[in-house]
């Protein structure tokens, strides 16, 4: 340490000669940093404390959208400390003594892959680009008896097929000596890498472009035609290289190669699937749909208190032409067909064929994008049904009753809702929605919380039963099946896209309840992969879709191939979802225009010589602990960004950086991931080992961190009160055995106080600048201030205290809100002319809020990952919203928050996405 002091006496001087004594004092203290010798991935698994985060868990159970999600981060990280877009690697060309010329390319060649599939997956993320869009470039060597495919730096993919292998062995016998570009497509690797459960479901295909002396073309083509290997024109050949196929008949004065027909470049060499790709192809197979234009709106029940809308009578059309018939003939998956003479049925995507006409109704998938009103519509049908579910019912003993083993029949609707927080979501919609009479006839039921099972015996007289899917885990876990006993008249998942992973116990859970018909509600059924909605189908038992297999190889892999065969896909797609999807839009809504703005802050002198100071520190740290960008430079680097990031916020009330108080921080990183993870990211309870939202925090888990890293969902969280007791423990209930043994020793724990982590005075531009936004007018609008971190909430609370100054009010909602508490200060916020401003984590707003009331929002940082933001502001535009809503985004200049935004800009012009 004094041979560091002497080298960098004068940076002491410049960092430390206008801070306090204490302040210099604590920075030598801190001079020996101790940067995370863990891995990426080992930090994350850190942060959260589950196995279920651990990268490779995430591939296995739930595909590779978490971990895409998380390589993201890492790569914009990255960007952001290099200063540069993805590099641009340039192709090694082999520059032989004799020219060489290009033979043709060997089309489609299959790999098999070894090795880990997650550390596949990370090095594909930092490949080198290719000359060809999409793919990256790889080589074919032959250390020892075996042709492989590696990486360039030799890293292994995987093993050519044997035709191939005996092709090029032969060649090499002969003694010739060949030259191959090997173009591998990405994405379509990462998705065999996430649904790989084998190693002969691991295949992928490649193209391997031949470059040889023009003397021995002939000899090659003979061996490779041997073998049945018919070289094809390339879509690529090096700059330089002529191209001469041995496999192309040229004749004498005949010009051949015009008469040539290549293999098109897109279906050989297929776009890069990233998720914005995926969903833009998505999105205009939405825009296809033809249901709802062929669809004459049905009027709700006269028991109804609210019209329905147009579009939401629509929907009650669809909905009853799904559940009970007749499905309109253009819209039928099963045609009629004679086949060799033989009258029959043939699907209408796979060819499948039967003998008998199969039953089309039994539910679907109503997809309306959030805030149109879904659950209206479910509950209009509810009511319209009512004396259809109650015959339904009444047929109990022709065959289905409980004396001989089989479930009973429940005339009831259940509903599965997402939280604690959505059932009281319904039975508000339901209070709000049925007239008087009405509500007081209709038999709901809660089946949530410890005394759940009391009203089991009330279950089938019940008209409808509200209850969560980990509710349905922790019954069908223990020795309590009231609901999977019965055979229920319909059965609605509210939130559906949550069941997407066909691995993981809550779709098996929901899968196994018996229902007449099934439905499914969610404004995302594809998050990033066609095969999210494929077991949505399979949960709605649609033959033969029922198999989630079917799906992938009709539609999911033949998507993934690009081309034609994509083409193939999107039809079959199509065809599929307009017969059991209804998605609409929110224009249909004509809702006020939205209007955004962007705030530029400049920080003080006083900030910016702080912000300069933190990243000095922190950069030395990272260069003297790493020369290169690695795995641990990257984890390095995210927490430079992230105090930096907070200083943005926070200004000079943010003590000054040291590597001692890093543990008042490990809250601040584990928001940070959590928005980075967005609405796809999980966790999973300690408890019963059920997977849920890492973004729903407060309304579905609590996560302690205190001495252990445990989480329990709200399930658990009840069944740990002790009797006479309502708040949750605030410690660990798994650990409370250890709090008696080991008060003692806790004790002498040296404790962080919450009020170490800001100064007693400060400043920060970024909340002057909020606040006198949100001072303006601040009596005719309503506004919701978003932000990821706890410590920034705390800091805004503070000033709103001060500029309120008891003439108006404002309320907060964190992860730390409970649920009660949560309702009552919604409905204020609607209803208390008062209430001006609510602040959120955005964590905390993604599910289960309705917002309408407000009609400005400010999202006070930018995010790594942008659907964070859009998710806060979808909360405020939804049905109901009258007035124009106003968004406001902080950007402090010259920072890593504006590198950050113009990353965003990027991703989203690579995306072809237009914000706002």
């Amino acid at each position: 340490m004094a041979l560091k002091h002497l080298l960098n006496e004068e940076d002491f001087e410049d960092i430390y000669q206008n801070h306090h004594p204490q302040d210099r004092q604590d920075f030598f203290d801190d001079f020996n940093p101790v940067l995370p010798t863990q891995t990426w991935d080992q930090y994350v698994h850190e942060l959260f404390g589950s196995e279920t985060l651990q990268c490779g868990f995430i591939q296995e159970q739930y595909g590779v959208n978490t971990y895409d999600t998380l390589q993201d981060t890492r790569h914009y990280i990255e960007q952001w400390a290099t200063g540069n877009e993805v590099s641009q690697v340039a192709v090694e060309e082999v520059l032989p003594q004799e020219p060489y010329i290009c033979y043709g390319t060997i089309f489609r060649a299959p790999v098999k892959l070894r090795g880990s599939m997650m550390d596949l997956n990370s090095k594909l993320n930092y490949s080198p680009t290719s000359p060809i869009q999409g793919h990256t470039q790889m080589k074919i060597i032959k250390p020892e008896t075996k042709f492989l495919v590696t990486f360039p730096d030799e890293t292994v993919v995987g093993d050519i097929n044997a035709q191939l292998e005996k092709a090029l062995n032969g060649i090499a016998e002969q003694g010739y000596e060949l030259d191959f570009e090997v173009f591998a497509p990405v994405r379509a690797i990462q998705e065999t890498l996430g649904r790989a459960r084998e190693g002969k479901e691991a295949i992928v295909r490649i193209q391997i472009n031949v470059y040889g002396p023009r003397m021995i073309a002939q000899d090659i083509g003979k061996e490779l035609s041997q073998h049945k290997i018919y070289l094809q024109r390339p879509g690529y050949v090096r700059d330089g290289a002529a191209y001469e196929n041995p496999h192309v008949l040229n004749l004498t004065g005949i010009q051949c190669s015009s008469m040539e027909i290549p293999v098109p470049l897109e279906e050989t060499l297929p776009e890069r699937e990233t998720a914005k790709i995926v969903e833009r192809a998505i999105s205009g197979i939405y825009s296809s749909l033809t249901r709802s234009l062929n669809l004459h709106g049905i009027e709700g029940d006269e028991r109804l208190n609210t019209s329905l809308l147009l579009h939401q009578k629509t929907a009650l059309a669809f909905m009853i032409q799904r559940e009970n018939g007749p499905i309109p003939d253009e819209y039928k998956l099963w045609k009629p067909a004679v086949l060799e003479g033989v009258s029959c049925y043939r699907h209408a995507v796979t060819n499948t064929r039967s003998m008998i006409e199969l039953v089309e109704t039994g539910g679907g998938i109503l997809a309306d994008e959030m805030g149109m009103g879904k659950s209206l519509s479910i509950l209009a049908m509810i009511l319209r049904t009512l004396n259809a579910a109650h015959e339904w019912a009444a047929c109990d003993d022709m065959g289905h009753s409980k004396g001989r083993g089989l479930r009973r029949r429940s005339r009831a609707t259940l509903i599965v809702a997402s939280s604690d927080l959505m059932i009281n979501e319904w039975f508000q919609e339901l209070n709000k929605h049925f007239d008087g009479p009405t509500r007081a006839v209709i038999n709901a039921i809660k089946y949530h919380g410890q005394r759940r099972h009391f009203v089991a015996d009330s279950l089938v007289e019940a008209d409808i039963v509200i209850t969560t899917y980990h509710t349905l885990v922790s019954d069908f876990k223990g020795t309590k099946n009231d609901l999977r006993n019965m055979e229920w008249y319909r059965l609605v998942l509210d939130e559906a896209h949550i069941i997407r992973r066909q691995s993981t116990v809550l779709y098996r859970t929901v899968a196994e309840i018996a229902a007449r018909s099934r439905w499914c509600l969610t404004g995302t059924p594809i998050q990033n992969r066609l095969e999210d909605i494929g077991s949505l189908l399979a949960f709605l038992r649609v033959s033969p879709f029922h198999n989630l297999s079917n799906f992938r190889r009709h539609i999911a892999v033949p998507f993934d191939e690009g081309g034609k065969r994509r083409q193939l896909a999107i039809q079959r797609f199509t065809t599929l979802l307009d017969s059991l999807c209804l998605r609409r839009t929110k224009d249909v809504l004509h809702l006020p225009e939205e209007e955004h703005r962007v705030r530029k802050v400049q920080l003080s002198l006083e900030e910016r010589t702080q912000y300069d100071q933190t990243q000095n520190i922190m950069f030395r740290a990272v260069r003297n602990q790493n020369g290169s960008f690695d795995q641990k430079s990257t984890l390095g680097m995210f927490q430079v960004q992230l105090q930096l990031r907070i200083i943005c916020n926070h200004g000079t009330w943010q003590q000054p950086f040291s590597w001692n108080r890093r543990k008042l921080h490990l809250l601040d990183e584990r928001e940070a991931m959590v928005a980075s993870f967005g609405r796809e990211g999980e966790i999973t309870c300690s408890v019963c080992q059920q997977t849920m939202p890492l973004s729903n925090t407060g309304s579905m888990y609590r996560h302690y961190t205190e001495h252990c890293r445990h989480v329990l969902c709200s399930e658990c969280l009840e069944q740990s009160i002790p009797h006479g007791h309502e708040s949750t423990p605030e410690k660990c209930p798994l650990c409370a055995p250890l709090w008696a043994n080991s008060s003692q020793a806790l004790r002498q724990v040296p404790s962080y106080q919450e009020d170490t982590y800001f100064r007693a005075e400060g400043r920060s531009s970024k909340m002057d600048v909020l606040m006198s936004d949100v001072l303006a007018d601040i009596w005719g609008t309503k506004s919701i201030i978003f932000t990821c971190w706890t410590r920034t909430l705390d800091l805004i609370q503070n000033y709103l205290m001060a500029a309120s100054r008891g003439t108006w009010k404002f309320e907060r909602i964190d992860g730390e809100c409970a649920t009660s508490k949560r309702e009552q200060i919604l409905d204020e916020f609607s209803d208390d002319c008062q209430l001006r401003v609510l602040i959120m984590t955005t964590g905390t707003g993604a599910v289960g809020l309705n917002l309408a009331t407000a009609n400005r929002v400010f999202i006070v940082e930018p995010q790594w990952n942008p659907s964070v933001e859009n998710q806060a502001i979808a909360r405020a535009l939804r049905l109901g919203q009258k007035q124009p809503v106003l968004v406001t985004r902080y950007v402090v200049e010259e920072t890593v928050e504006q590198d950050m935004r113009a990353l965003q800009e990027n991703k989203r012009e690579r995306a072809n996405l237009i914000e706002g």
